[in-house]
């Protein structure tokens, strides 16, 4: 049964299944990008080659920690999608219910 609000629950449900899926995509990408990602070698032994390094490595941690929030969010909002799509469902039954009474 649709939803007044036309909101159709299986769509939702779907939705919540492609976002959950996406994050766990992310999320393992993430996972075997992180060390060529992080694990920078200095082009040269002198100190402006090993400060370069170091500083694109760093920025490689803050990359890899900001698409950690993002997949976690990602993960989140599909969770919320598939809630949303279950609270709809249950209005649409209560709402049949009373109005066979």
């Amino acid at each position: 049964m649709t939803s007044p609000l036309m909101a159709a629950a299986p769509v939702l449900a779907a939705s919540s299944g492609f976002e959950s899926a996406g994050a766990a995509t992310m999320a393992g990408t993430m996972a075997g990008a992180a060390e060529p990602v992080t694990a920078i070698i200095p082009p040269g032994a002198d100190d402006a080659s090993v400060a370069a390094a170091a500083g694109t490595a760093a920025r490689g941690v803050e990359m890899i920690a900001t698409l950690t929030q993002l997949s976690t969010v990602r993960e989140l909002f599909g969770a919320t999608i598939g809630a949303s799509g279950a609270a709809y469902t249950a209005t649409d039954v209560i709402g049949a219910a009373i109005l066979s009474v």
